[in-house]
Formats: C-alpha cells, sequence, structure tokens
C-alpha cells in the first residue's frame, strides 16, 4: 500500500463527537427538544474510524470536521452549540474549514422533485444550524460517497467525493488470495439488514436448486415495506418470473441461513436460530476464510427503492480477497466502478444486468450462475485464471487508491 502524501490538517474535536454522542434528555428543557434528540440514535458517522490513524500535514488547509450520520434529524439540534468557543470562533473568522463527514450511508440530500420544495432538503437542516452560528454555507465543504450529486447553483457548498468503504478495505494489510481449490461455486451473503432484493435472491437461488451449490446465508424472513411505499416483501418477490407459491412457502421455511462460524471452512449448514458473527463485516477483520474456497461472490449490496448508487464493503471485499462477482444492488453500480478504475467481467458473463430493474437484474444474475454451476471444478479453474490479469489489477488498484489529496 503506497502512502498518501497529505497536507491538510484535521482539528482533534473528539470532544464535540462525545458530546453529540451523550446527548440525551436530561440536558433538555421541553418535550418537542426530547423528542429530537431520541431519533439521534446514532448521530456520529462511522467514517471517523478511517481519520483516526491518518498522518497529517501542518502546512496545508486545516479543517474542523463535522462526522455527522445523516441529516434528518439536525433539523432542530442545535449541534454547533457543542463547539468549544475557541474553534467556533476559528470557524467564524474563516480560520477553519467546516468539513461535513457523511461518509457510511449515501442519503438524498436534495428535493429536486417538481412537487418539493427545495429550500426543504435534507442538506440545508445542517446548513442552517451552521449559519445559525455565523458559519457560511459556502466555506462549507461537503465530503459524501455519492458521486452524482446535484448541480444547482442553489448549493454554494462544496462537494468532495470519497467512497469510504473502499478506504476502509485498502488499508486491511491482506494479501492477494489466490484461489488452490474451489469448494463452493459461489458465495452468497444476505445477513445483514432484511431488504427486498436479498429476499428475492436468495429465494431464486433456492427454487431453482442452486443453494446446493454455493455459501448462502439469509436473515429470517421478514414481509415488510419501505417508508412512503406499500409494496411488501412478499409483494416483491411474487412480480419475479416464474413465481411458484409452493417453493416460496418452503423458502421461507428454511430461514434463517447460516454460514458456519465454528471453522474456517465455508459450510452451508442446516437451519440454525443463533446470530454468526462471522458473517459480519465490522472492525476490520479478515474475511479470507469466507472467500478462501469460492470461486465467485454474489454481492447483496445496500440498495434503496431511489437512483443513488452506493457501493460498501460488501462489493470491495471481492476486490480486497481477489474473487470475481456480480452485483444484486443499485443500477449503475459496475459503471460506477469502471469509472474508478476498476475492471468488471463483461468479458465472461452477460453484465447488462446493470442498467436493470431489480427483478430482471436478479433473474439474469441467477442465469449467470446457472451457468458458473452447470461447470466442472477443471473448466471454473481455467476461468479463473483467464480472469486473473482483472482480479490482479483490481487488487492492486484497491490497495494503491489515492482520493485524500483531494482534500489537499
Amino acid at each position: 500500500m503506497i502512502e498518501s502524501i497529505i497536507k491538510f490538517s484535521l482539528i482533534d474535536n473528539k470532544n464535540f463527537h462525545d458530546k453529540l454522542e451523550t446527548l440525551s434528555t436530561s440536558v433538555l428543557h421541553h418535550k418537542t427538544m426530547k423528542n429530537v434528540y431520541q431519533s439521534l440514535q446514532e448521530p456520529v458517522d462511522a467514517s471517523n474510524s478511517v481519520f483516526v490513524t491518518l498522518k497529517t500535514g501542518s502546512k496545508g488547509k486545516c479543517y474542523y470536521p463535522f462526522f455527522l450520520r445523516e441529516p434528518f434529524s439536525l433539523k432542530d439540534v442545535d449541534f454547533c452549540s457543542l463547539i468549544d468557543p475557541v474553534h467556533l470562533e476559528q470557524l467564524k473568522d474563516r480560520k477553519l474549514i467546516p468539513l461535513v463527514c457523511m461518509l457510511s450511508e449515501n442519503w438524498k440530500l436534495f428535493n429536486c422533485e417538481p412537487n418539493r420544495i427545495f429550500r426543504n432538503s435534507p442538506y440545508f437542516n445542517v446548513i442552517n444550524q451552521l449559519e445559525k452560528h455565523n458559519i457560511r454555507e459556502e466555506d462549507v465543504v461537503w465530503l459524501t460517497c455519492n458521486k452524482y450529486h446535484v448541480q444547482d447553483p442553489r448549493v454554494k457548498s462544496k462537494f468532495i467525493h470519497f467512497d469510504f468503504f473502499l478506504e476502509q478495505q485498502k488499508v486491511l494489510p491482506n494479501k492477494f488470495l489466490p484461489l488452490t481449490e474451489i469448494k463452493h461455486r459461489y458465495l452468497s451473503m444476505a445477513r445483514g439488514v432484511p431488504r427486498h432484493h436479498r429476499f428475492a435472491m436468495t429465494y431464486l437461488l433456492h427454487k431453482n436448486e442452486l443453494s446446493k451449490h454455493g455459501a448462502i446465508s439469509c436473515a429470517d424472513y421478514e414481509n415488510f415495506s419501505y417508508q412512503g411505499s406499500a409494496e411488501t416483501t412478499d409483494d416483491y418477490i411474487k412480480k419475479l418470473t416464474h413465481f411458484d407459491p409452493s417453493s416460496f412457502t418452503k423458502f421461507k421455511s428454511i430461514l434463517p441461513l447460516v454460514i458456519d462460524s465454528n471453522t474456517t471452512e465455508i459450510v452451508v449448514p442446516e437451519h440454525e436460530s443463533y446470530q454468526s458473527p462471522i458473517n459480519l463485516h465490522q472492525d476490520g477483520r479478515d474475511e479470507s476464510h469466507l472467500f478462501q474456497n469460492v470461486f465467485m461472490n454474489v454481492v447483496n449490496e445496500t440498495h434503496h427503492p431511489d437512483d443513488l448508487v452506493f457501493i460498501t464493503e460488501k462489493t470491495y471485499r471481492s476486490i480486497n480477497y481477489c474473487r470475481p462477482f456480480v452485483i444484486n444492488g443499485d443500477s449503475g453500480s459496475l459503471k460506477y466502478l469502471q469509472e474508478m478504475g476498476f475492471k468488471t467481467f463483461d468479458k465472461f458473463w452477460d453484465e447488462s444486468y446493470d442498467t436493470d430493474d431489480d427483478h430482471t437484474k436478479i433473474i439474469k444474475i441467477c442465469k449467470i450462475l446457472e451457468s458458473v454451476c452447470t461447470m466442472d471444478i477443471k473448466d471454473l479453474q481455467t476461468l479463473y485464471q483467464e480472469m486473473l490479469p482483472i482480479l490482479s489489477h483490481n487488487y492492486n488498484l484497491l490497495k494503491q487508491y489515492e482520493q485524500w489529496n483531494k482534500l489537499n
């Protein structure tokens, strides 16, 4: 890994974020504000973790970071009152640059629909609080994971794209992971936050009898709808071509599926109800054991019913652990990676799914898996060797990726 050349510096404002974390109803004076603060369950963005060990400069720009997880609950929260008075004066006097870091989630910050009021956009929940303390909008720099922000003259802040999850995987000390033995043709992990597309993918793997070829995890079934939508999980899955009620009922009965945490081998055990921490991605742990003996990864990404593109560690660990992948997630995900310099696998299978709707995408991915699952192990090893230049390119790019210089 190449060490970044960093000229900028960051104010150590841990005290500010500690105060933000510990906001409680005990410091409030009326019920309305109590409800506001109760909604701030995780106010500090997890992206502060990649800044902790950062070796900053001393002669360049100096930023005051605001690690804010989301903008919605901040409308009536005077978070600037938590700033050290000396730092607050420096922000007002433009001696420090306010840096809003909102990197671990991809939020829709602007109301651009014809029937929405632009000034009521979530973006202004943050800006209005800063301006109350005479911190100018045009001085604010936003560091976000959204590469495709709205260009609008009514927005005066500067936006910088920064991929937090890329950086999170980049700093892991793992070496290139060769594929020496194939025990499972694919890996499909879907035990994170329950989402319609994750259940749909796992159902189709079950229905098409592909589950016996893969290492699969999936959360216990939940029939729910997203905020602002009446469509339930059942409704979503029933839209799949050749939906079968009988196989769907059986599918729900076998959940949750767990990848065994008691060994370093990936296995698909019988039905288990416990929560296995080995399927999770947190804490910077080495997850090479999950990829050691699998040919490819089915990435069940974080996917919201909106037009944003959000790539997380779920995709980047495929690159970090040197496996080909398909992405069950936002349309445009492969295009995003290609724009970042990574290579995908259109020479080996149909990647037109990247521009399709959810249901067409899931069906096309399953067709790719059907083809992979019919190949014998020897042919898969040959295919892996043909893909090796792409896997090596992606791994090396990840480990050498430079984005801190955007702040210089």
